[in-house]
Parts: structure tokens; sequence; C-alpha cells
């Protein structure tokens, strides 16, 4: 994930608005502000939760004595490991882990990808009642709430025909009719999904796209024996030079023979 940032959302409470937070590399660490709500501390003073960024993807850790955070509405107790769009609930405050990469739209959609890699791409329900479920995508996906929707999803926003996701050319489309869809954080209407990708058909369904990693090409082997322009055979009378001096040597030089070893 590239550029993250943390959203403060009011989540009904009072307290003041803060700004967005960058995720740079390294450890952020939270704990309790002047007034007692939910900030960035340093170091030295006592904390609720820290937020690392590094190489293997941003993590959060709780400390001990803290009950009662969420990700995505789940408890968590110590450790977990975060995207692009799951919202932490802690001490009374929402945070939303965004990105500032914008989803690409339909217009840009990369080459084609091996089409046979649908059948092992699916959502897994990260949040919500679909939690830990798995809706394979080898054929169209209708969300809604409807009877015959394929993910059948209930509550309030949730349209009749809420969005779809098909595959065309190797890639996942999403086609939302709703502004709450978001993709990482960022609500869409159309969007190409990659896998990671976290899909919230509303804050309290969440998804997350599982797919193999694109195949990346091999670099060309240079040979240089393979590599090498063939030459242009000669035609001509050029060509038949070299061996008339060749002739011409053997004819003198067996001359010379005879003239020497020859019967005197």
């Amino acid at each position: 994930m590239k550029h993250p940032f943390l959203r403060f959302c009011d989540d009904g409470q009072p307290g003041p608005a803060q700004p967005d937070l960058a995720l740079g590399d390294g450890v952020l660490t939270f704990g309790r502000g002047a007034a007692g709500q939910l900030a960035p501390v340093d170091a030295q003073s006592p904390w609720l939760l820290q937020l690392s960024n590094d190489r293997r993807g941003i993590w959060l850790t709780v400390a001990d004595q803290l009950r009662g955070v969420h990700v995505n509405g789940r408890p968590i107790q110590q450790v977990a490991m975060l995207r692009a769009g799951d919202c932490i609930h802690v001490a009374g405050r929402k945070l939303l882990l965004l990105s500032d990469v914008d989803t690409k739209p339909t217009t840009e959609i990369a080459p084609p990808q091996d089409p046979a890699a649908s059948v092992r791409v699916v959502l897994r329900g990260v949040g919500g009642r679909h939690h830990g479920r798995s809706i394979s995508l080898d054929r169209p996906c209708r969300v809604g709430s409807t009877a015959d929707a394929d993910l059948r999803i209930e509550g309030h926003g949730i349209l009749p025909q809420h969005a779809m996701i098909e595959e065309s050319n190797g890639q996942f489309l999403l086609h939302a009719m709703s502004d709450a869809v978001q993709v990482n954080g960022r609500a869409v209407r159309e969007a190409v999904l990659h896998g990671g990708d976290q899909i919230a058909f509303s804050p309290q369904h969440r998804f997350l796209l599982e797919a193999p990693p694109a195949p990346v090409p091999l670099p060309r082997r240079i040979d240089p024996e393979l590599d090498a322009a063939p030459i242009p055979p000669q035609h001509g009378w050029a060509s038949r030079i070299p061996w008339l001096l060749v002739a011409a040597v053997l004819l003198a030089a067996g001359l010379s023979a005879l003239l020497v070893f020859g019967p005197r």
C-alpha cells in the first residue's frame, strides 16, 4: 500500500476534529490527549495503540490494559494486520485507514491476464455477518438485498441491485449502483479490482478480493550466438575470388614440384 493515512471520524462522539495523519515508515503511537481523547503521543508517554508501517504492511498493536478495540466490527486482543479501508473503533472513536492512490478507472484497463486465473479469485468476508465466507467469482456476482442476489446483504442503504462484479478479459470489474460502495476506503461507481483490494458494500459488509498475483514476465536471456544477425549470402563473381586464389596457388605449387623433382 502506498502513502496510507488515518482519518478520524466523529462516530457520534463529542470532541474536536483532528486532521488526517500520514503513516510514514516507522511506528505511530496513540494515547490520551490533553482533553482525554485518543491522540498521537510521543514514545515516552503511556500508549494505547501503536501502528507500525514496514515492508510487511501496516500492523496494529493493542496495549495489554486496553479493551474494546474492534477492526471492521471484530474484536482485537493484541495484534492485527490492517488494509486500506479498514475501520478501527477504539475508546469511542472511529479511525479509517485510507490510501491516497486512486482506483484505476475502467478506461485504463491493464492488458489482459490469464483468464484461467478467474477460477481462483474469491471474495472473502472480513466484516459483518458474512465474515469468513468465501464467494467464488467464476461467474458474475450480483450483490443486493433481493432474494435472488448471488451475494445477499441487508441493512440500511442497501439497494435491491446494489453492485455487480464480473470478469472481462482477465480483469475483474466492479459496477456500483450506490454511492456507499467503497474500494480501499474510496467511494466508487466503476473500478478495476486487484488482489488485496477491500470492497465495502456498506460499513457493516466488507470483503477482501483474494486473487493470485499477476504473472511477471521473465527478462529475455541475451545469447550472443543466437542474437547475432545472420550474414547475408554473397552472390556473383566476387564470392568465387577466394577459391580462384587457392586454385592458382595449388597449380603453381604443382608446376614447381614437377620442375624440381621431374626426370632429368
